[in-house]
């Protein structure tokens, strides 16, 4: 006796959500990730990165006295010419740890290129996984440079707890009463961006004019103040800035009076910071920590359906001479 039998759709239990599936019985290469920040404050050279610190390194700073003095007979061995400081930078553990069900990708598109259904991910698709995770983590410790956190507890340049506020700038590595120097200015804006670093700049020409000449020098600020500076710059006039286009124009770049205007994701709306590269250190145990990942296959060692994506890394942050940094934010941050 003859039988018909119907395939039915069952609805799993799933631990990735999956909001797209327009299976179409052909599998479409290349996978295509969401774009995501990546640690641009360290890739692009904005601070000045540490490797193989397992716990601790000491950042020495060198500051010079008077150097040239009336001609005498003797060497000079006065311990004021010469002051010898330095910071701690502390690194901290962190770690990756997802699980992953691989019955979640069989009903899709991708379980068409599956080796059967106790086969191996495609090599493509475990390197989409995992680059996708990496890049994830990429852009968490780039908010973690800046804003600090908790789970684990996590000290960053701007703030302690992930929260840019008084009490997170109290306890942050530029602390202003750690010896930055702190600028009010107002919430930022297009139409007060360009008075704002005017403010910035004074308060570095005033207690660190120093630096402005060298060649590292450089302002920071995050993608919503940039976009600010560029849109103040083309609304300047019909005749204004680059190729005199006024707002038909696009910015590769930016600088405010010769010094680079550099863009850190991480950092928080409202907040300018004035320094040298060379004065800000990101330490890590490692070399790739924010670019690598391993992935664990779980289902040929203990009977589970499971595939593991591991990172472990440690990473810290710290400032050199504090008194070389000029932050610009809002009086409500700053100390009262």
């Amino acid at each position: 006796m003859n039988k018909n039998y119907k395939f039915e759709k069952y609805e799993l239990a799933t631990d990735i959500a999956i909001s797209q599936n327009t299976y179409a019985g052909v599998l479409a290469l290349p996978y295509l990730a969401p774009s995501v920040k990546l640690a641009e404050t360290v890739a692009n050279g904005y601070v000045t990165q540490l490797d193989g610190i397992t716990h601790k390194a000491v950042v020495n700073t060198l500051t010079p006295g008077t150097m040239i003095k009336a001609a005498g007979c003797d060497w000079d061995d006065n311990p004021t010419t010469l002051a010898l400081g330095e910071s701690v930078l502390t690194v901290v553990d962190m770690m990756v740890n997802e699980r992953v069900c691989r019955k979640t990708i069989y009903p899709t598109w991708v379980g068409a290129n599956f080796s059967g259904r106790n086969g191996a991910m495609p090599s493509d698709f475990a390197t989409f996984l995992l680059s996708t995770v990496a890049n994830k983590s990429a852009s968490e410790v780039e908010d973690r440079i800046w804003n600090g956190g908790t789970s684990p507890n996590f000290v960053g340049f701007l703030s302690d707890d992930g929260v840019f506020d008084r009490l997170g700038l109290a306890d942050s590595k530029m602390a202003i009463a750690g010896g930055v120097n702190g600028q009010a200015i107002s919430s930022i804006t297009a139409a007060n961006v360009v008075a704002g670093l005017g403010l910035v700049y004074a308060n570095a020409n005033a207690n660190c004019s120093g630096i402005l000449g060298k060649a590292d020098t450089q302002i920071l600020v995050n993608q919503k103040t940039w976009g600010f500076y560029a849109q103040a710059l083309g609304e300047a006039g019909s005749a204004q800035g680059v190729r005199m286009e006024g707002t038909n124009q696009g910015f590769t770049t930016l600088q405010y009076l010769g010094i680079p205007i550099n863009v850190c994701p991480g950092m928080p709306n409202n907040a300018i910071v004035l320094c040298q590269s060379s004065n800000l250190f990101f330490g890590t145990n490692l070399g790739t920590d924010t670019t690598e990942a391993k992935l664990i296959p779980f289902y040929e060692y203990d009977g589970s359906d499971n595939v593991g994506i591991s990172m472990r890394f440690a990473v810290g942050v710290q400032v050199g001479v504090a008194s070389d940094i000029v932050l610009g934010t809002t009086a409500a941050i700053l100390p009262a």
